[in-house]
This record gives C-alpha cells, sequence and structure tokens, in this order.
C-alpha cells in the first residue's frame, strides 16, 4: 500500500474534529464563491480578494500572487472536488465555481451534509467567538467551547478582548473585588458546562504575551483598581488564569490554548510552562502546532503529561510544517495525545483542511512504514487515535 492508497482508506473513516468557528446557518445560505473566499483564510494572505471580481486582469493578479500559498492550494482542492471542476480557478473559470456553489447552497442543508458526509465529521468542537460557548442550533454535531478570553478583561469595564467582549459587561455585573470576581467566574464555567460546553477556549495570543507567570489575590487586586498599572493588569489576568486552570480541572473540561501567530510577540507555546506546570491536574490542548515554533509542542509533551498536541489549523497554515511537527510527535508524545481540528469558518474550507489533514497524516505514517519506524497495524491505529479516539476521550464524547 503507498500513501496514496493509505490516504484513499482514511478518507471513510469517521472524525472527531476538535476546533471550528463555523458560521451561523445564514450566513452559508448566501454564500457564492467570493463570498467562501472572503470567509477563509485565503483573505488572510497579505493580499486582498479584488474588490471587482470581474476585473479579470485583477483577479488573474491576486490568484498569481497567492495560488502557491496553502490556504488557497487545499481550498481549491475543496472546491474542485466538491463541485466537480475540472479546471483550477482563473478569472475565465470564476463563473463556473461561482455557479456551482450558490445553485448547491439554495439546499439550506448543504454545508451541514459537507461536514457529515463529505467531511465524515462525528462531532465538531465548536468556538463561537462572537457569542461564546453556543452550538449553532445543532447540537447533533456541533459541541460547545466556551471561549473565555473574556474574564481577562473584567478589571475595567471599559476593557475588551480582541473579540470586543467584556465578561461584566456581558453579564451585566459591577464586581471590584477579586475575591467575588473569581467566584462569579466559577459560576460562568459551571453553568457553561451545564449547558453542554465540552472544553473552553483560550485565544488570548490574539490580544497579549502568553507567559503567565504566579501570581497573588492581593496582586490581582491591585489590578482591579483605579490606575491600574500594565504589570498590575497581567498579574490580575494571571492569577484569572491560574483559577481557570483550576476550574476545568474541577469541572473536567480541557482548555483549549491557541499557541504561535496571533500577535507574533510572546506567542510560541513554550511561554506557557510556568501556567502549565503550576496546574499538573489541568488538561491543556496547545493548538495550532505553535506555528513557527513547532518544535514548542514537541518538547512540552514530552515533559508535560497534562499536555495534549492539537494540530488544528496547521497543516493549511503550512503543509510542510504539519509534517515535520507530526514526525517530532510521533517520536516523543504518547499516541493518545494527539488531535486535530479543521479550525475554519465555512464548510468547503473545512473539507480543504480535512484534504490537507490527511495528506500530512498519511504521508508520514508511509514515510515511517517504508523507513522501518513503524509497523502498518500501529499505523492504522495511530491514525485512528488522531482522528477520532483521543479527541472523544479527552472531550469526554
Amino acid at each position: 500500500m503507498d500513501k496514496h492508497s493509505f490516504a484513499h482508506k482514511l478518507k471513510n473513516e469517521p472524525i472527531i474534529n476538535s476546533h471550528a468557528h463555523h458560521r451561523p446557518d445564514f450566513v452559508h445560505h448566501g454564500l457564492d464563491l467570493e463570498g467562501v473566499l472572503r470567509n477563509s483564510y485565503v483573505a488572510w494572505c497579505g493580499k486582498l480578494i479584488p474588490e471587482d471580481v470581474s476585473n479579470k486582469g485583477a483577479v488573474d493578479a491576486w490568484l498569481k500572487a497567492v495560488r502557491s500559498r496553502s490556504y488557497f492550494v487545499w481550498l481549491e482542492k475543496s472546491l474542485m472536488e466538491l463541485y466537480e471542476i475540472e479546471q483550477p480557478l482563473s478569472a475565465n473559470s470564476w463563473s463556473i465555481y461561482d455557479e456551482a456553489i450558490i445553485n448547491a447552497h439554495q439546499d439550506k442543508t448543504w454545508h451541514l451534509n459537507i461536514q457529515r458526509k463529505n467531511c465524515g465529521y462525528e462531532a465538531v468542537v465548536q468556538d463561537t467567538y462572537w457569542n461564546p460557548g453556543q452550538d449553532n442550533g445543532h447540537p447533533e454535531i456541533f459541541k460547545a467551547a466556551y471561549r473565555f478570553n473574556s474574564f481577562f478583561y473584567g478589571y475595567d469595564f471599559k476593557a475588551k478582548d480582541h473579540n470586543g467582549l467584556n465578561i461584566q459587561i456581558m453579564h451585566n455585573r459591577s464586581i471590584t473585588s477579586i475575591e467575588e470576581y473569581v467566584h462569579f467566574l466559577s459560576e460562568v464555567l459551571h453553568e457553561a458546562k451545564v449547558r453542554g460546553s465540552v472544553g473552553l477556549k483560550c485565544a488570548l495570543a490574539y490580544d497579549r504575551s502568553l507567559h503567565f507567570p504566579k501570581a497573588s489575590a492581593k496582586e490581582a487586586q491591585k489590578g482591579m483598581e483605579k490606575g491600574a498599572s500594565l504589570d498590575d493588569i497581567q498579574k490580575f489576568q494571571s492569577y484569572i488564569f491560574d483559577h481557570v486552570c483550576s476550574e476545568a480541572a474541577r469541572l473536567n473540561l480541557p482548555i483549549q490554548v491557541h499557541t504561535g501567530l496571533g500577535l507574533m510577540k510572546q506567542s510560541g507555546a513554550i511561554e506557557l510552562q510556568s501556567l502549565i506546570e503550576r496546574n499538573p491536574d489541568t488538561k491543556f490542548l496547545l493548538m495550532h502546532g505553535s506555528f513557527p515554533w513547532v518544535g514548542d509542542i514537541a518538547g512540552l509533551t514530552h515533559v508535560y503529561p497534562n499536555v495534549w498536541a492539537d494540530i488544528c489549523w496547521l497543516p493549511i497554515i503550512s503543509t510542510t510544517a504539519a509534517s515535520n511537527l507530526l514526525h517530532q510527535l510521533i517520536d516523543v508524545c504518547d499516541a493518545d495525545r494527539v488531535i486535530w481540528g479543521c479550525d475554519t469558518h465555512v464548510s468547503e474550507e473545512s473539507f480543504g483542511a480535512k484534504l490537507a489533514f490527511l495528506h500530512v497524516l498519511s504521508s508520514v505514517l508511509q514515510e515511517r512504514i517504508d523507513a522501518g519506524l513503524m509497523h502498518r497495524d500501529a499505523a492504522e491505529e495511530y491514525a485512528k487515535a488522531i482522528m477520532h479516539d483521543n479527541a472523544a476521550k479527552v472531550f469526554n464524547l
């Protein structure tokens, strides 16, 4: 069996998708090609999608700039397969893709059918950062991860995270005592679990450094007082993160942490080492391979048994980096502590992310089989674990 046969075999295996930002139904109902692109990471490539897509020269120039990017490569593969289009996307073929997408989404369940049938998702852990803790009205497939970034900005009623949220404003509270504040946060986390959340999500790498040294309640209180310094606020945030970690362990909810990229300022996973070390009973799911510092994840999984590597998003950020990291993780990490998710907003890109993941997974495992580093039976077991079983266990699905 070669890697292509291996990939084909894996394509029909069920998956538990560890992370997505799947947009609500109404967003998908109106999608065309431009809508898919603007809701995809292709829009993050640094080259703006032309405002006038009828301008063939502008479209071709844009495609020439982004065509080699992993984001584009896997989305194009997805669109060609889903919509049975043979020619690559170009200014001349734009209308073919556009018409196919528009027609397909006349079926209001099309985006969900892609998730279930084409992607083969048994469950999708969903981070609705625009309204934390939601399942998009489809609890049969989407399982909420409660994003708690807003907890770190309740020190001041004017402060907000990068999604514009402040937990005190969200709950109409006016708390100035750190003791009362952490009690309130405990209630919020308990309620999130009761409502069905299977995990917690932190995306602070888009707001600040991931370095969280230990802080006391007295130091945290200073962060809530008028005229608090940046140092006071950061100590408040460190104290809050430790509290969340304790509650997560008590509630048996894993914490997903965005690592890498973000602000690119101390966003590597290694910045979390002291937090991880102080909270050995908390399950940390470190996301995105800490790209571009992918070695961080491998090192942390090697040393700390409460760390999982979630390689969501990484195969479509850099397929090469994902392959390199997976080789390292097989070398140094327990086989039951690696998971994957698409980390996408629309189903077309989610399917592309799945194709990228299966390419990485089958290629890496086949390379190890060919090199005599892994028996085929063990490789197939590893694939089943990373695709399904590990996530089922850590999210208690």
